[in-house]
């Protein structure tokens, strides 16, 4: 059973990890070839040949419909041709509308389409947002009927080597378009809709009920982390306690025990006058109780996993069929990757699965069975050594006080919040009084729970002492740790512990690739600017890119994530050495305060002041043209227009066009030296300044730049003729949105690069753009597209 049920899981989620579909003609070919083969093969009887041929059938099945799956949520894009056109769309809002300073963001689920009176064919789901939306607007609710027009574009994410994937769950939620509202007289509301189901009920009494802990009960209740504030959600990260928040198993177990003996006294009162057993009719309500806090829950991956796992084991007690837990555990992995094939891309698949099979391994006898007084503490630790891999290749950060912060945590929470939680959200029907002083009791839980975790960050701020570490291992310290962890939990007649202890430190020592002595990453921000430098025992950030909304900027999202990815420099430490901001318009410095609250920079350096900048950086500020020699500290490392690092130059150019400047023209000029190599960053500078570029490399002896960062990205007002023409760059990046609103790079300025000879990056087609410098000094270049392929991509 288990060869047959792996052989499928295999095939399901291969296709998500191909760089490109493959064609379905020539998948449903292979498994008629194999079912075809094997039909014959079992006729004639050759048993060990017949096995063979079943499970790589099994495997093309599961292929086949893995691949069918990956193709479906592809062709659920809107048509190329329908890009930049006025739709105009009639359809539902499908989910609940999320409003903000800037703008009103809404799912669309459409019943019609038409372009210039013709009916045109959507996705199932737009994702649209209204900019200065009138003001009814901010009374939309989901199941609200509107008719808008909308101008759309296919889903594009950034691509770079560490961060989140947006399109992919765009497409997993079924979102095949996104776009903006119009301006036009003709949107309106068609019809209100009437708040309905369980799950709009209870969150709406829950606001009412206006609770301290709102995010952190909307969580527990209904799934809801959207109110979970930064800090909220960094301090369960590094104590391992994320996953109390997130309704998962054991909040699923709760609501199915509960509803088990409900139902099962229920059972045993109509027993006279129904033809089921009791316990039949227990199972049946665990089933339904489970069925029901898993939709409230959204059918999460977690509660997808813990439901599947309860279904199938009532399904083998009901069929009277003993079935162990790995088995059920396999089962309901096929399950739900058959619903979701992409669902293996998610850290939650593995998390959640990784840490059941810990416990299924202990607690069901292939492993050591665990005592009465075990049960305290050894669940926590299993766990603990179990998710150090998935946490590790996820995540990059591992909590050092997960076992005690879960100690306490998880009874607290299954055992008394989440109990008493039920009990509000039912009374909420039949007395509100009644109802809103058990929430109330949660709500004091969840304080003990919020003082518990504090109390252990506070050892890092008044000791010094780390509760979580960042830890991106390589793949061989992965597999060691897998074996370690496999070996520590294996019972003690086999005398495996202490090599598994040595496997783990082995795994803790395996040194980090080595680090270049220069390399340059252009990330992929859309239509702003982020470039992380590094050399062997530094990293300097230059521009921080866009702040994209209140809960993602370019700074937090993309480049600390990257930087962490990375080690930050050479030595992990866990601060940036430099952060250069180049001038102060949104799309290059709105991720600057987002980065600095994640990652601390020793040094910053400014084109122009920057409001954004928080109080307790602001001593670490200051220009990158400075005016009177008292503006550069002497006997510091770093010079406000010269330093090295090793043996790296960093220079600030001082451009006397500069001089009381702002905006654009404001921006710092930062060149690299390395050996042979000159590269350099320009920000936003355009023509009247290029000309004291040129004249300021003259002077320090620069002909010809390696690696230059192309001014105001790829602007018509940028890189005139004489200054592509001096500087000749053997390479050029454009740091661009793709398909913006600018029209950047221009067509006339990539055609000047061209002309003298330079090699075009693009971020907006390439993704992230790197170049380093190899152990022969010799440049090298990549583009994350090409390095990481993926068949969802354009």
């Amino acid at each position: 059973m288990y060869r047959t049920l792996l052989a499928l899981l295999a095939g399901v989620t291969l296709p998500s990890f191909l760089p490109q579909l493959l064609p379905l003609p020539a998948v449903v070919a292979s498994v008629t070839m194999f079912l075809s083969a094997w039909l014959l093969v079992k006729r004639r009887a050759y048993r060990r040949v017949s096995s063979a041929l079943s499970i790589a059938l099994l495997f093309l099945v599961g292929f086949g419909w893995g691949s069918w799956s990956l193709h479906s949520l592809v062709a659920n894009q809107l048509n190329a041709t329908l890009e930049g056109e006025d739709i105009l769309v009639t359809g539902v809002v499908d989910a609940p509308v999320q409003h903000s300073e800037r703008r009103v963001r809404m799912l669309l689920a459409p019943h019609t389409g038409s372009l210039k009176g013709q009916l045109v064919s959507l996705p199932r789901r737009l994702q649209v947002s209204w900019y200065r939306a009138p003001g009814w607007v901010q009374t939309l609710a989901a199941g609200d009927r509107v008719a808008l027009t909308v101008r759309l574009k296919r889903p594009r994410s950034f691509v770079n080597p560490a961060g989140f994937d947006y399109k992919l769950w765009q497409l997993r939620w079924g979102v095949g378009a996104v776009g903006y509202v119009r301006t036009e007289a003709g949107n309106r509301r068609l019809t209100q809709g009437v708040p309905a189901g369980v799950r709009a009920t209870l969150s709406a009494w829950l606001a009412r009920q206006e609770p301290v802990n709102h995010g952190l009960l909307g969580a527990l209740l209904l799934g809801e982390r959207g109110e979970l504030s930064d800090t909220q959600r960094q301090l369960l990260q590094a104590t391992g306690t994320s996953h109390l928040i997130a309704i998962s198993g054991l909040h699923i177990g709760l609501a199915a025990t509960l509803g088990y003996l409900l139902a099962l006294a229920a059972g045993k009162l109509l027993a006279p006058f129904i033809p089921w057993r009791a316990q039949l009719v227990g199972f049946a309500g665990a089933a339904f109780a489970a069925w029901g806090y898993s939709a409230l829950a959204g059918f999460s991956l977690p509660t997808q996993r813990a439901l599947a796992m309860l279904l199938l084991l009532y399904a083998s007690r009901v069929l009277a069929r003993h079935s162990g837990g790995g088995l059920i555990l396999a089962a309901a992995a096929l399950l739900v990757c058959t619903l979701d094939p992409l669902s293996v891309r998610d850290a939650g698949f593995w998390l959640s699965f990784v840490a059941v099979a810990s416990l299924v391994l202990v607690y069901d006898g292939l492993l050591s069975p665990a005592r009465r007084w075990q049960s305290l503490w050894l669940p926590q630790l299993v766990v603990f050594l179990a998710l150090l891999v998935p946490l590790g290749a996820f995540f990059g950060q591992v909590s050092l006080v997960s076992p005690v912060a879960n100690l306490l945590a998880i009874p607290l929470v299954s055992l008394l919040v989440v109990p008493l939680l039920f009990a509000a959200a039912l009374g909420s029907w039949l007395n509100d009084t009644v109802a809103g002083g058990l929430l109330w009791l949660a709500d004091r839980a969840l304080d003990v729970f919020w003082w518990w975790l504090q109390l252990l960050a506070r050892l890092e701020g008044d000791y010094g002492w780390p509760i979580s570490v960042d830890w991106q291992p390589r793949l061989i310290a992965l597999l060691l740790i897998a074996l370690g962890a496999l070996l520590l939990l294996l019972p003690k007649a086999f005398r495996l512990r202490a090599t598994g202890v040595l496997l783990v430190l082995l795994a803790l020592w395996v040194p980090r690739p080595a680090a270049p002595r220069l390399a340059m990453t252009v990330m992929d921000v859309g239509q702003g600017l982020a470039v992380v430098i590094q050399t062997h025992e530094h990293s300097l950030v230059y521009d921080a890119g866009p702040r994209y909304s209140d809960s993602f900027d370019a700074g937090a999202d993309i480049i600390a994530p990257f930087l962490r990815q990375q080690g930050i420099d050479g030595r992990g430490a866990n601060r940036l050495d430099a952060l250069v901001v180049s001038h102060a318009h949104a799309d290059h410095a709105g991720g600057a305060a987002g980065l600095l609250s994640v990652l601390p920079s020793d040094n910053i350096y400014l084109g122009e002041p920057l409001p954004a900048l928080a109080l307790e950086d602001a001593p670490r500020a200051r220009s990158c043209h400075p005016r009177r020699a008292s503006d550069v500290s002497a006997g510091s490392e770093f010079d406000a227009l010269h330093w090295r690092w090793h043996q790296v130059t960093f220079r600030f150019l001082t451009l006397p066009g500069q001089r009381n400047s702002h905006g654009n023209s404001a921006s710092c000029v930062l060149l690299l030296e390395y050996q042979d190599q000159r590269w350099l960053l320009t920000g936003d500078i355009e023509r009247p300044l290029e000309a004291d570029v040129v004249a300021a490399l003259t002077a320090y002896g620069v002909s010809q730049i390696d690696v230059l960062l192309a001014p105001h990205h790829g602007s018509k007002t940028s890189s005139s003729a004489a200054f592509v023409t001096a500087l000749a760059p053997d390479n050029v990046v454009f740091s661009a949105g793709f398909n913006n609103r600018h029209g950047h790079p221009h067509p006339q300025v990539v055609e000047r690069y061209q002309k003298v000879g330079s090699r075009i990056f693009n971020t907006a087609v390439d993704g992230a753009v790197g170049f380093y410098i190899d152990a022969d000094g010799a440049l090298r270049s990549h583009t994350q597209r090409q390095l990481a392929p993926r068949p969802w991509r354009d």
